[in-house]
């Protein structure tokens, strides 16, 4: 038999897991969104910074991002519920092993 510790563990690292997927696709998006004309010079774009292009090619291979490298709108309400819901399974995870071990 497993103990309630290694569940709440197990929640904590799954609920980061799932926030973690969601706002790494959705960074990885914003990569592959081009550039306008004001950004650059001291940051990101063709002056400064680095190029993108390498991150967004790794994010297509590893099925992070579609072919064409935009996500749809139904893409990205999917992160945001993975993104909420991981947070809410981490928290609850934690106060549940705070309960459990504060009692004990």
């Amino acid at each position: 038999m497993l103990s309630v510790t290694f569940w709440t563990t197990a929640g904590e690292l799954a609920g980061v897991l799932m926030a973690s997927y969601g706002l790494v696709r959705e960074s990885f998006a914003a990569l592959a969104d081009p550039r306008t004309y004001g950004e650059g010079r001291y940051g990101e774009g063709a002056y400064g910074g680095s190029q993108p292009g390498a991150f967004v090619s790794f994010a297509v291979r590893a099925r992070l991002l579609p072919q064409d490298g935009k996500l749809t709108l139904t893409d990205r309400k999917r992160n945001a519920v993975l993104a909420i819901a991981g947070t809410v399974v981490a928290a609850a995870s934690l106060a549940i092993e705070l309960v459990v071990t504060g009692s004990g």
